[in-house]
This record gives C-alpha cells, structure tokens and sequence, in this order.
C-alpha cells in the first residue's frame, strides 16, 4: 500500500502531511470537527508506508490521515489508538512537540 507524504520545513522546524491515497482532497466534517485533506498539506510523494514509517519514527511533528497510515502508526507504536481522532470513520492522528 502506498500513501503521500510531504515534508514542510522553514527554517529549522518541519512537519510532514501523510495520507492515504483514497484520501487525498477529502473534506471531513463531523460535528464540530472540519477537516480538510488538502493536496497543498498532503500531495507530493508517493511513497510505501512502510518507507513513510521509517520517516516518521525520527519525526516530531506530523499529521496522519487514513485507516492505511493511522493503523501502521498505531502497530509500530509511533502513535496509541486512544490519541486517534475519527472523523466520518476517518483515523486521523497528530503528533506535535515542542
């Protein structure tokens, strides 16, 4: 399975958009909740998860759209099921730190 990947770095900060490629372009909405899986955050790359895996081991900041990505995330522990934010049965998870 593949998904995008896009690393967005200014300076010496960066954060990478992974996605799905079913997901690319969607528009989520539930609730409060309104998500855009926009192709300016998310399409460049398209990469095995396996190799966005690798990448997002070392990363720090990160957004993750997709059941695909968000499993892969949650089975090498990157991330824990309990941080995952659904929307429309969309995964979405967000690692950020400071």
């Amino acid at each position: 399975m593949k998904c995008f990947l896009k690393i967005h770095s200014q300076s010496s900060n960066y954060i990478i958009g992974v996605c799905d490629e079913d997901c690319i372009n969607l528009h989520l909405k539930q609730g409060e909740y309104n998500y855009h899986v926009s192709e300016a955050f998310f399409l460049d790359k398209l990469v095995p998860i396996e190799e966005a895996i690798k990448i997002l081991k070392k990363s720090s900041n990160f957004n993750a759209v997709g059941k695909n990505i968000v499993e892969a995330l949650i089975e090498t522990k990157i991330v824990h099921s309990e941080g995952v934010l659904e929307i429309e049965g969309v995964p979405i998870a967000i690692k950020f730190l400071f």
